[in-house]
């Protein structure tokens, strides 16, 4: 499982892609969970993957000349003097005012759930478009949305024609929205839309649809798009006190059975946190999302630039406004794959410990300080998988985690050393790091008490360098909590 990063830079602000995730079977900062025995394939590291995406919606927002959820300016000389003569005369045009008023309308249609008003934005004479938009359109009446809007990111083209001949633009597109009990705060989507007004008087009408385009060496082509409401032409919701979990219509009855379990980590994990007396803000639900393999899970609120190998991930999503001038992160969204072993094998807890996995992540998620994003290029894997899998076994003894038998065998010729992050997601090592990842956060709980490791963890996620964090929280060194977990963890394993 990992923590999957947001979009890469060029959009506002990523997550972390998805945010992480855990290996595996596992993913922004997602990261994935590798299985004993065999070694399950690589996980690769969700944390990269959610701060690439967002760093480039950050970047994105600031090429657009403002930021998603003031409201991003089009670029455009269009209400110049001479252009608004021309257009006067002969001349087709399509000004920012009709734009915003198109976006106003769209968004009060889906709030009234009225399917016409809705529909009316697009061209009626492209039916496959229309059919695709109505099924958004009722996929979205069936999600506990408190706030959904449109608002503008950025055109690309012309809009104005001085000689009558008609446009063709292309508008990107925030869906600016927020689950109702889940999300702190709304949290975006972008779309790109390519609009045409073919002669002066005619309206508007827009006739494609897709995802924007992510900024360029990003872990996703886009921002935070496609969510499950625009992949699944029907999706199904099932709704538990501290969960949404939303899967495939035709995968109704696994929703059905993996919601308890979905609940019952979210219960817990809840729990955990409460425990530590933290203050700041605490989501009080978790979006969930069940796919069908690999491929699917790594084409949901993101087209992945790379294959994904986490069993699943949770993607931290940027707010769409600022608080006291910084992005924050919103709100959360959890990806599983349940055609993992974690899912397919009978008997145990592996699915549960899978959403635990994950929902450590969404729960520390909001605490990361989007400021210092560069930062979390060397944000520990250790501490960020490693406290997930300490929430995910809280309660239980080391043993009950099945990385342990093969982890204790690897000992031997062991030197002693915090993974590295160069080196965390190796093919034959990334289990064995999510085990000593594991381990410290027991060490730190055990010796220091577990106040002190939440502390510890939310200074990582602040922007706080790991060895810093250490000597402000623990009183040690970096070195010397290192050297004691080592003679711990020997100990253990004699």
């Amino acid at each position: 499982m990992t923590q999957a990063q947001p979009p890469a830079p060029g959009w506002p602000p990523p997550g972390p892609g998805p945010t992480p995730a855990h290996p595996g079977p596992p993913p922004a900062s997602g990261q994935p969970w590798p299985a004993f025995p065999p070694p399950p394939p690589p996980p690769r590291s969700r944390r990269k993957l959610w701060i690439g995406l967002a760093a480039g919606a950050l970047a994105l927002a600031v090429c657009a000349g403002t930021l998603v959820g003031v409201g991003l300016g089009l670029r455009d000389d269009e209400e110049g003097p001479a252009r608004k003569a021309a257009a006067a005369a002969n001349g087709v045009t399509v000004t920012d005012a009709e734009l915003t008023a198109l976006l106003d309308r769209h968004g009060k249609a889906l709030a009234a759930k009225d399917l016409d008003g809705w529909l009316a934005a697009f061209d009626p004479a492209r039916k496959d478009l229309v059919a695709a938009q109505t099924r958004l359109f009722r996929n979205l009446a069936k999600l506990p949305l408190s706030v959904a809007r449109y608002e503008t990111v950025e055109k690309q083209g012309r809009t104005g024609d001085a000689f009558g001949q008609g446009v063709t633009f292309q508008l990107d597109v925030s869906f600016v929205h927020q689950f109702d009990g889940f999300d702190l705060a709304p949290v975006t989507e972008w779309y790109r839309w390519t609009l045409v007004r073919p002669a002066r008087d005619a309206p508007i009408r827009v006739t494609a649809v897709t995802g924007a385009p992510a900024a360029a060496n990003g872990s996703s082509k886009t921002v935070h798009y496609p969510g499950p409401w625009d992949r699944w032409p029907e999706i199904h919701v099932e709704r538990t006190p501290h969960t949404l979990v939303i899967a495939d219509s035709g995968r109704a009855a696994l929703a059905k059975r993996y919601a308890p379990t979905a609940e019952a980590a979210a219960v817990h994990d809840l729990a955990v946190w409460r425990a530590g007396g933290l203050p700041g803000p605490v989501p009080n639900g978790f979006v969930i999302a069940l796919a069908k393999g690999r491929a699917e899970m790594g084409s949901l609120y993101r087209i992945g630039t790379g294959k994904a190998t986490e069993a699943g991930f949770s993607m931290p999503m940027v707010a769409a406004e600022r608080r006291d001038g910084t992005f924050v992160v919103g709100g959360t969204r959890v990806v599983v794959d349940t055609d993992t072993s974690y899912f397919t094998r009978t008997g145990g807890d592996d699915a549960g410990m899978v959403f635990r996995h994950e929902v450590a992540h969404s729960l520390v998620s909001p605490r990361t300080n989007l400021a210092e994003v560069d930062a979390f290029d060397t944000l520990d894997e250790w501490v960020v998988e490693g406290f997930a899998e300490y929430v995910a076994f809280h309660g239980r003894p080391l043993g009950d985690s099945e990385r342990t038998a093969p982890a204790r065998r690897m000992l031997r010729g062991w030197n002693g050393k915090l993974p590295d992050n160069g080196d965390w997601d190796n093919p034959d090592l990334v289990s064995f790091h999510y085990w000593l990842g594991h381990t410290a956060m027991n060490h730190l709980a055990a010796k220091y008490g577990e106040p002190k490791l939440f502390r510890f963890v939310v200074a990582v996620y602040a922007g706080t360098p790991t060895d810093r964090a250490a000597r402000d929280v623990l009183g040690v060194s970096l070195d010397e909590f290192q050297a004691a977990w080592a003679d711990d963890v020997r100990a253990q394993a004699r």
